[in-house]
């Protein structure tokens, strides 16, 4: 949605979460924007790609003339929308940051030199295959992890990298699967450290800072893409938790337990509750890392956990954050018939929130929504919308 102007994008995302959820709230759905609508993402990965030139109109429907043999290229970027075996050879981007087309640029020009082979997504051959970057966005660390499928020269990688990004961590992963995924079978530092650390700083509705945490990101560690508007919808969060005062919490698909981990202060004991074990132990270390003690991590899926514990109702409070697929009926149906005074739902897909409200409102009124912009540019948008008991 680059062609259209910043508050025209927002218009339209906010008038659609709107009309999604006509049935259930008819009030005003207020969006909080990306301060800064370009360089905002924290993590990109890129692919490298051994590809045929497409001479033609690039249409699945245009049929090639075989009288005329294949020539190659090799590309480094972001793939081509709606195709796997195809890269974008980027000599622009205005989303990651400003250290990223130099840095691409430094990467060709060493794998040129070095005569490496770009991975060919068809035949399996090639040996770099991605690319990824992450950054903190509020203590300025960086990271860079090359993915390969067999060995290169390391000590020219790490001058390449050092060259336009000096700061940066960089580690080598191999990945020899068949899988076009940037998973790694073993992960190596060749500078630095394998992680790196970011800070959410959590402010009040006057702007005052209430409190910071400090997150050990490894490569694979989830955390939301655009740091500093998701502390803001952090800080929300936690400004509506302390109005609630709960003295549980039920962090249900909690992730790495960011919202326990921002709210820690402000209850009794929280529950966060996580089926993907990764994101449980980065949790874990995290908690111990901001020396937080009363939140409990349990690693099952939400239906499993709400089944084998059921949620005690008295001072509780539940919290939302479904992946884009949304909640497990059973899941909605235990919320839904738990009792608890007030839930959070946090959204990164209305489609299924609206889905999820059917089950929910059979028991619960929505009493406010809004809306967070963390992806500018695009079609998506966070939803948070508050519930009450009837």
């Amino acid at each position: 949605m680059l062609d259209l102007p910043y508050g025209q994008q927002l218009a339209q995302k906010t008038a659609r979460v709107k009309e999604l959820l006509r049935d259930f709230w008819s009030g005003d759905i207020p969006v909080t924007p990306t301060d800064e609508p370009f360089y905002f993402r924290n993590k990109v990965e890129l692919g490298f790609c051994h590809q045929p030139v497409w001479k033609e109109p690039f249409d699945k429907k245009v049929k090639r003339d075989k009288t005329i043999p294949l020539e190659f290229e090799q590309t480094l970027g972001f793939k081509l929308k709606g195709r796997w075996d195809r890269a974008v050879d980027i000599q622009q981007c205005v989303l990651f940051d400003e250290h990223l087309i130099p840095l691409l640029q430094a990467v060709r020009a060493w794998a040129k030199a070095e005569n490496l082979s770009y991975y060919d997504h068809r035949r399996h051959t090639g040996v770099l295959r991605h690319l990824m970057l992450r950054t903190g966005k509020n203590t300025g660390e960086a990271i860079a992890v090359l993915f390969v499928t067999d060995d290169v020269p390391e000590k020219s990688f790490v001058s390449a990298v050092e060259s336009v990004w000096p700061q940066a961590n960089i580690m080598l992963a191999v990945n020899t699967s068949l899988a076009d995924t940037a998973a790694p079978e073993s992960l190596r530092v060749l500078k630095g450290k394998d992680f790196i650390t970011e800070k959410i700083i959590l402010s009040a509705p006057d702007g005052t800072t209430e409190r910071e945490v400090v997150f050990k990101l490894s490569p694979q560690s989830f955390f939301q893409t655009n740091t500093l508007t998701a502390q803001k919808m952090y800080s929300r969060v936690r400004a509506l938790v302390k109005e609630i005062s709960p003295k549980i919490i039920y962090d249900l698909y909690g992730g790495a337990g960011s919202f326990s981990l921002s709210c820690a202060d402000l209850c009794e004991k929280s529950l966060c509750v996580e089926s993907v074990a990764p994101a449980v132990y980065n949790g874990i270390e995290n908690a111990k890392l901001n020396g937080v003690q009363n939140v409990q991590f349990f690693c099952a899926k939400v239906e499993d956990f709400v089944k084998q514990q059921p949620i005690e109702k008295k001072d509780a409070l539940i919290i939302l954050d479904p992946p884009r697929s949304g909640m497990h009926p059973k899941a909605a149906k235990a919320v839904a018939e738990s009792g608890v005074e007030k839930v959070l739902y946090i959204s990164c897909n209305p489609v299924t929130l609206a889905a999820d409200l059917k089950i929910l409102s059979q028991h619960y009124d929505v009493t406010a929504a809004e809306t967070f912009d963390f992806f500018p540019h695009t079609d998506h948008i966070e939803t948070l919308v508050q519930l009450k008991r009837k």
